[in-house]
């Protein structure tokens, strides 16, 4: 028979595991975080299913995965040949992106880059364009990394526990 403790525990861990996936495409959401922290909060609830060393994993590919989305984007845009103020913009256009939805995280990057390459870099409309798509491939493989990191950090938790 499984204590309260226990089944609370389960209960916490499935659902922020499945939360921190949802995470990685909703804005507002570190999904990593939100993967690590669910883990963290098993671990101490019932110490005997996961390992340290698991969470310690955990978080540490909660820090690559904050790394995946800044840098993700940046050199996206510096592949198709962004100027600093491009990527400045990129970075701007993201965060200011973040306050509508999905869409702005798409967009807010795209014409963060643009914006940044014709007002303050003084490039063409064409190489601004090129370097704001940039943004936009280096969003996209960003988010593909950091749902496979997402899915590799739920994989590590089942194993761990599967283990225990």
């Amino acid at each position: 028979m499984q204590s309260v403790t226990e089944i609370v525990s389960w209960t916490i861990l499935v659902v922020l595991l499945l939360g921190g996936l949802a995470g990685v495409l909703l804005p507002f959401l570190p999904g990593a975080l939100i993967i690590f922290i669910g883990a963290l909060l098993h671990k101490v609830l019932t110490p005997e299913w996961l390992s340290w060393t698991t969470i310690v994993v955990l978080g540490v590919m909660v820090l690559v995965e904050r790394l995946l989305d800044f840098l993700g984007t940046m050199v996206g845009a510096r592949w198709l040949g962004s100027t600093r103020w491009g990527l400045l913009g990129a970075v701007v256009g993201g965060i200011v992106g973040i306050f509508f939805g999905l869409p702005g995280l798409i967009l807010g990057p795209v014409f963060g880059a643009l914006i940044g390459e014709i007002v303050f870099a003084r490039r063409s409309l064409g190489l601004s364009a090129k370097a704001g798509f940039g943004a936009a491939v280096g969003f996209g493989i960003s988010t593909v990394a950091r749902i496979g990191l997402a899915l590799l950090m739920i994989a590590l938790v089942v194993a761990d526990a599967l283990r225990g």
